[in-house]
């Protein structure tokens, strides 16, 4: 068997005997490190738990005490108040008169609910003694004779202040609620009890107190008198989960001898829970806070998972360090396959730096060699594209600008023989401005303001030839007028809405609307006219430049070609149009200031 193995040791590789031993040498170390320093930091974390739940139930404790003694406090005013008294002592025989029994309730009442008004979830009522012939409200004024036979009256007993559990109280006032009962001294004899005073508190606030106090998810706490009632708890379902809904195991019950806030662990149905109980100042209440070991433990346990990785890990790094050697000798292969994928995704311009001149170094040398000339001939094709599409550019241009201009002279010819100097010497103004915004000097784009301008000349020179027929509305938004667009795009537009539109209704009148606004960095521009529209037949041959007219169909195909060859096929035109109603274009490029840079910080990070 020994021999079997030492011969299996001696036939594996060199790489891994030395993994092996390494990994040896290196591990059994890093796992004794591991176990002490887990074992420390565990028990320091528990500590630290332990500690930071005291403080918090302390503070929670504290601040309860606080608010207890403000409530005392508050009923303090109440029955030391000399006005209050002397309006409870009159005797029936000093106020005959109706009116002044109700004056007399009505001062009380008010004083009460003033008192009320002052502190938030609070009721005040005030039993009296039938001697004294006051008139009751039956809210804040009862006689003390209705409160006999109340658990909350008789639990009191003699007791200068007490507060009763919300199940003492009678029906429709138990929810949610605990009484401070107090009585009102007399100021002749204070041992005589003529009159009452209940202060029913909501709950809510001690409800919150409680939770700051409970320091975990699972954990719970909760206020018990001294007949186990439960006064408050921070969670009744969480107190449910860990078993102790209806009656009270012994360990979780009102305590005579309570600890002072110390972690005390007990079991519950085989779990094992730490308890923290005290006393609650002016009260026969305790804080008791039930806290399940898991939750305590839960951070060890992360620790656990943490060390038992960062093991994982050291170990990763103590075979990926045994197999370093191998690595470095296939990393500058990988560095070269690793080039190929760039470049095969369209990265033409990865080079590998090389200071070897090992055969790896000449495979790095012929690489480069081999990116450089294939980037020369990508440039010099890239180039060609650019000048093939500026001739084509310029070729669809010139296919769009004379047919305006044979229109114009035919009319301006037309002019002469009427005689009419005036509308000749105005449409050869705007013919002027118009072709020499077309000329631009030699440039192919104008800005979009400037392309407005050449759609208003052409406008005012078919107002001259045909007056009063048509109506131009021009609505653009002023930030896409610097945008740059390639020369001539709207006038033929226009002009198609006329010839095609307009002219073919039987009025020959009608409306030419151009709307521009912005769409997510993209602007929009809309040509509407309200012509005779077209069916789906047609529509589906106007960018074709199929349809038969005086030449504006080709300017409108060479309108959307010169788009998309300045902007991309993104871009361009597209049509809507229906029989009867009229023809809306919309014309999409993007929104540029004059320099051509993108008009949004959208695009420009694009």
């Amino acid at each position: 068997m020994k021999t079997d193995l030492k011969q299996k040791f001696k036939n594996l590789s060199l790489k891994k005997k030395l993994l092996l031993f390494y990994s040896v040498l290196f591990l059994l170390p890093l796992l004794l490190i591991s176990i002490i320093i887990y074992t420390e930091v565990s028990q320091s974390m528990l500590e630290k738990i332990q500690f930071s739940a005291t403080q918090g139930y302390e503070q929670s404790k504290s601040y309860l005490e606080y608010k207890i003694l403000e409530l005392i406090q508050r009923t303090d005013v109440v029955v030391t108040n000399s006005s209050l008294k002397e309006k409870i002592r009159e005797e029936k025989a000093s106020l005959p008169d109706s009116h002044e029994q109700l004056v007399r309730k009505e001062f009380i009442r008010g004083y009460l609910q003033s008192v009320e008004s002052s502190t938030q979830s609070i009721r005040i009522r005030l039993f009296i003694t039938d001697r004294y012939g006051l008139m009751m409200d039956g809210e804040h004024i009862l006689p003390l004779s209705s409160a006999d036979n109340a658990l909350w009256y008789q639990k009191k007993g003699t007791q200068k202040v007490y507060f009763a559990p919300g199940i003492y109280l009678e029906e429709g006032h138990q929810e949610g609620y605990v009484a401070l009962v107090r009585d009102i001294p007399e100021e002749d004899n204070y041992r005589r009890r003529n009159s009452v005073l209940r202060m029913d508190i909501g709950i809510e606030e001690l409800v919150e107190i409680l939770k700051n106090a409970t320091p975990t998810e699972n954990a719970a706490t909760y206020l018990v008198n001294r007949e186990n009632i439960i006064i408050a708890v921070s969670d009744s379902s969480t107190l449910e989960a860990l078993g102790l809904s209806g009656e009270l195991p012994e360990e979780f019950r009102y305590s005579r001898y309570a600890a002072e806030s110390e972690l005390e662990e007990t079991k519950l149905d085989q779990r094992v829970i730490y308890c923290m109980r005290n006393k609650i100042r002016n009260t026969d209440w305790e804080m008791i806070t039930v806290i399940p070991k898991t939750d305590m433990i839960k951070g060890i346990a992360r620790l656990q998972y943490m060390v038992a990785g960062l093991m994982l890990l050291f170990g990763l790094l103590t075979i990926a360090g045994g197999t370093f050697i191998i690595s470095w000798i296939v990393r500058r292969i990988s560095r070269l396959n690793d080039s190929f994928n760039q470049v095969k995704a369209g990265d033409t311009k990865v080079y590998l730096p090389n200071d070897t001149r090992d055969e790896i170094g000449v495979l790095y040398d012929n690489y480069n060699d081999m990116m450089a000339h294939t980037n020369q001939l990508m440039d010099e094709k890239y180039r060609m594209g650019i000048h093939l599409k500026s001739a084509e550019l310029k070729a669809l241009q010139s296919q769009i600008n004379p047919h305006f201009l044979y229109n114009t002279l035919e009319m301006v010819n037309w002019l002469a023989f009427g005689g009419r100097m005036e509308d000749i010497h105005t449409a050869v103004i705007s013919l002027s401005k118009y072709y020499r915004l077309i000329l631009n000097k030699g440039q192919d784009t104008l800005t979009l303001s400037e392309e407005l301008q050449h759609v208003g000349y052409y406008i005012k020179i078919q107002d001259i030839r045909f007056p009063g027929k048509l109506t131009f509305v021009e609505e653009v938004d002023r930030e896409l007028l610097p945008s740059i667009v390639p020369k001539i795009i709207l006038q033929p537009l226009v002009e198609n809405a006329i010839q095609h539109g307009i002219w073919e209704k039987p009025e020959k009148r009608g409306t030419i609307r151009i709307w521009g606004y912005e769409e997510s960095g993209i602007a929009c521009i809309k040509v509407i006219d309200d012509g005779i529209g077209m069916d789906a037949n047609t529509l589906s041959h106007v960018m074709d430049g199929k349809i038969a007219s005086s030449g504006s169909s080709y300017g409108v195909k060479n309108v959307h070609a010169r788009l998309q060859l300045m902007f991309g096929e993104a871009y361009g035109l597209s049509y809507e149009s229906r029989e009867g109603e009229g023809t809306c274009v919309t014309v999409r490029f993007p929104k540029t200031d004059k320099s051509g840079r993108p008009g949004t910080a959208a695009q420009r990070e694009e």
